[in-house]
């Protein structure tokens, strides 16, 4: 009895059960360490010291971006909470992301914006980017947001009203 009640007790936040767990394995997180490595070198490779400064330019802007859009999309909400809300490097989580709990379908509504609306804020920089820069915008976009989108893949099925917490090796959904 005192086993099930402390797996229980582990299990259970208030009133919500843990249903899933998204575990991030240690391939995962190599092969996302990887993927910008290969964006850098190749950058440097093709373009030189354009490259670099592009490169750089790709991280700071897609953050950038990626901030501006989030907190848009949280003044949208009835009762936007900015506190769950911060800048963190949690392993493959970097950026601006929750950091308490937060209902799955804000979570998914949210990073549908950011990834749609992201694309546009980057082609309305065509113009006045180089072909550098340009491919560092999309591909840091698409990097920082490649582990919220497996996550909430991985989360389909889940119901919306449900809660998530990640952490820097799992993502645990609970709910009612």
């Amino acid at each position: 009895m005192r086993g099930t009640l402390a797996e229980q007790a582990q299990a259970t936040i208030y009133q919500y059960h843990l249903m899933k767990k998204v575990v991030v394995r240690g391939e995962l997180y190599r092969s996302y360490l990887c993927a910008i490595v290969i964006l850098a070198a190749f950058l440097v490779l093709m373009y030189r010291l354009e490259g670099v400064k592009a490169f750089g330019i790709g991280i700071l802007c897609s953050q950038f971006i990626h901030f501006i859009i989030i907190r848009l999309t949280l003044i949208r909400v009835d009762e936007p909470d900015y506190r769950r809300w911060g800048w963190r490097v949690l392993g493959i989580w970097i950026g601006y992301i929750p950091v308490a709990y937060i209902e799955l379908g804000l979570f998914r509504r949210v990073h549908r914006h950011i990834f749609w609306l992201g694309i546009c804020a980057i082609a309305v920089l065509y113009p006045w980017t180089n072909e550098a820069t340009m491919i560092s915008l999309m591909m840091c976009h698409f990097w920082f947001l490649a582990p919220r989108l497996v996550t909430l893949t991985r989360l389909r099925k889940s119901k919306r009203d449900g809660v998530i917490k990640i952490t820097a090796n799992e993502v645990s959904y609970y709910h009612r």
